[in-house]
């Protein structure tokens, strides 16, 4: 009877801390099926893609896999950290105190089913990575290239349709 309780206990105590690695309370905002789903549910040509770009964004969220990603799991890097999009293909990245000016443009990706990525100049590596769109939120997925998927919220239109 003493042994069942010590494996119950052990087997209890390995689950608790097996359970503690995991993220359970990850936004559903940044889940990969929802925005992959929704991404989907619309039409993307080069023109609706860079209509839903122009405006202000604000950088919220990192997804790295891997051991040696764990510093970028609190994402204090990025934070704070807002790109404005302009229609004339020129943009403001704010960090902090520093404010920067870049241009930008999209491209479509060969074999990607007709998903967009930033080329932008100077490169921001938030931008890196396929683009993906669920309401108000921009993933630029990176990860299938061993990358890191960053996720901004649109916080303004500057678009004027």
């Amino acid at each position: 009877m003493r042994q069942q309780n010590r494996l119950l206990t052990l087997l209890i105590s390995t689950l608790i801390l097996v359970g503690q690695g995991c993220d359970d309370n990850q936004n559903p905002m940044y889940d990969y099926q929802t925005i992959w789903k929704c991404h989907y549910e619309n039409n993307w040509s080069y023109e609706t893609t860079r209509n839903k770009i122009i405006g202000l964004w604000e950088w919220k969220y990192i997804k790295c896999c891997g051991e040696t990603t764990k510093p970028y799991q609190n994402g204090t890097e990025s934070k704070g950290l807002k790109i404005e999009f302009n229609a004339d293909g020129t943009g403001i990245v704010m960090d902090k105190d520093a404010i920067k000016e870049f241009s930008w443009d999209i491209e479509v990706l060969v074999n990607e089913n007709g998903l967009y990525e930033f080329q932008t100049t100077p490169a921001i590596s938030q931008l890196y990575g396929r683009l993906l769109f669920c309401d108000n939120v921009m993933m630029c997925n990176n990860s299938y290239r061993d990358g890191a998927d960053n996720f901004l919220v649109k916080v303004e239109n500057t678009n004027p349709i």
